[in-house]
């Protein structure tokens, strides 16, 4: 099984296990999201984050957004697609994703945590 297949399968494991879609089958939630990098002073711990997750789009495999505004997108990654990152649903309890900066190459490797706190809507 290739990587995006893992990812996708990890991301959709996510989801179901922890009831994340509404009736109209939208995912978006509240989280607690911690964003590592390689770079030591470039980390955000433990901030209540909405996320919403998509599996429409074409030819997708699933795409992670972190909907907070204030976060510099060339600092800390805040989209993330199943189809280049590697997406990992760790012991039932978060979303783990990692990869490789790809707007500033100085950040380099980078990890998401994403626990889900609750559903936005019903």
């Amino acid at each position: 099984m290739n990587n995006e297949d893992l990812s996708s399968r990890e991301l959709r494991d996510f989801v179901e296990k922890h009831d994340l879609r509404d009736s109209y089958s939208v995912v978006h939630f509240n989280s607690n999201v911690t964003i590592t990098t390689a770079i030591a002073d470039n980390k955000v711990m433990n901030r209540n984050v909405d996320v919403m997750i998509t599996f429409n789009d074409y030819n997708s495999m699933g795409q992670v957004k972190l909907m907070q505004s204030d976060l510099d997108p060339y600092l800390y990654p805040t989209v993330f697609d199943a189809k280049w990152q590697k997406m990992e649903h760790v012991d039932g309890e978060y979303l783990l994703i990692s990869d490789t900066h790809k707007q500033n190459a100085k950040i380099g490797k980078y990890s998401v945590k994403i626990t889900p706190l609750k559903k936005l809507r019903d």
